[in-house]
C-alpha cells in the first residue's frame, strides 16, 4: 500500500522544488537586468574596418543588441540613466555608420530619443543623417518637421520639412495641407495629433507603438478642450479664468483625464497643456 504513495509524493516534491528554482531563477535573471550596465560602443571608424563586407550584418547585430538593451529595462521597470542614454545614441550612431541607408535605426531613434529622453538634437542628428543619404525616403524630413513643430517649437522649419516631404513619393497626402496649417497657426494640438497619427503608421515597434498610442489620446484630449476653449473665447469675449470655469459654465461636463496623471492648463495662447508634460511620471 505504502508504495502506491511514493509516485504522487515524489512527482509532488520535485514539481515543488521545480516551481521554486524557476522563481529565484526569476529574481536573479530580474537582478542581472537591473545590474546590467551600457556597455562600450566600438567607434565607427574602427567597426566599419573589422566588418569587412559583413556591414550589414554587423549593423544588424548592433540594431538587436540595442533593442534588446532598452527591453530589458523596460521589462524591469528600471529609468535608463544618463550612461544607458549615451550607449544608445553611440549604438545608433555605429548602426549608420556601418549602414547609412538602413531604416530602422533612424525610426528606432525618432522614437527613443525625442519621446522618451527627451534628446531632440541628437535625434535630428540621425535623422539628418539618414536625409543625406536615403534621399528618396519622405519620412527622414517628416520626422524632422515633426520634430522641429512639437519638441523644437519652430513652426517654420517644421513646415519647410514637411514641404520637402510631401514632394517626395509615395509620401502622406496630407503634408502640404499640414505644412500650411503649421506655418499659419502654429503649434496646435490637433496639427500635433495628425502628425502623431502618421507616425503610428510607420511605426511597427510593440512598445514603441503603445507609447505613442497614448500620446495620441493625450493629445486628442488636449485638442477637444482646446475647441471648448475657443468656442468660450468667441462667445464671452475673453479666456476662461481656469480650466474648472468650463464646468461651471456649462461648456463641458467633465475633464477628460490625462493619462499621464497631470492637470490641464489653459495657457494664455488658447493652447491646453497639463502638468504632467505628457510624460509618466
Amino acid at each position: 500500500m505504502a508504495r502506491r504513495w511514493v509516485v504522487p509524493l515524489l512527482l509532488v516534491c520535485l514539481l515543488s522544488g521545480y516551481f521554486l528554482f524557476q522563481k529565484q531563477l526569476w529574481e536573479m535573471r530580474a537582478e542581472v537586468r537591473r545590474s546590467a550596465v551600457a556597455g562600450y560602443v566600438i567607434p565607427s571608424k574602427f567597426s566599419r574596418v573589422l566588418a569587412l563586407e559583413h556591414k550589414g550584418l554587423i549593423s544588424d547585430f548592433f540594431l538587436l543588441k540595442t533593442i534588446t538593451f532598452f527591453g530589458e529595462r523596460v521589462i524591469a521597470e528600471q529609468p535608463l540613466s544618463d550612461e544607458d542614454w549615451r550607449f544608445i545614441v553611440g549604438s545608433l550612431d555605429a548602426v549608420t555608420d556601418l549602414d547609412p541607408y538602413f531604416l530602422d535605426p533612424y525610426l528606432l531613434g525618432e522614437g527613443l530619443l525625442t519621446w522618451e529622453s527627451e534628446k531632440v538634437e541628437e535625434a535630428n542628428r540621425l535623422l539628418e543623417k539618414g536625409r543625406k543619404y536615403r534621399t528618396w525616403d519622405w519620412q527622414m524630413p517628416f520626422y524632422l518637421g515633426f520634430n522641429h513643430f512639437y519638441f523644437l517649437g519652430d513652426n517654420e522649419k517644421g513646415a519647410e520639412y514637411l514641404l520637402e516631404a510631401g514632394r517626395l513619393p509615395d509620401s502622406l497626402s496630407f503634408l502640404p495641407d499640414l505644412a500650411s496649417r503649421i506655418g499659419y497657426y502654429g503649434g496646435r494640438s490637433q496639427d500635433a495629433a495628425v502628425f502623431l497619427k502618421g507616425i503610428l503608421a510607420q511605426t511597427d515597434d510593440r512598445q514603441v507603438k503603445m507609447r505613442l498610442e497614448k500620446r495620441l489620446l493625450v493629445l486628442e484630449r488636449s485638442a477637444f478642450l482646446e475647441k471648448i476653449v475657443e468656442t468660450f473665447r468667441e462667445e464671452k469675449g475673453r479666456m476662461p479664468v481656469d480650466i474648472e470655469e468650463l464646468i461651471v459654465l456649462g461648456y463641458i461636463k467633465d475633464l477628460p483625464e490625462d493619462p499621464y496623471g497631470g492637470r490641464w492648463v489653459i495657457m494664455d495662447s488658447g493652447r491646453v497643456f497639463s502638468t504632467s508634460k505628457f510624460v509618466k511620471h
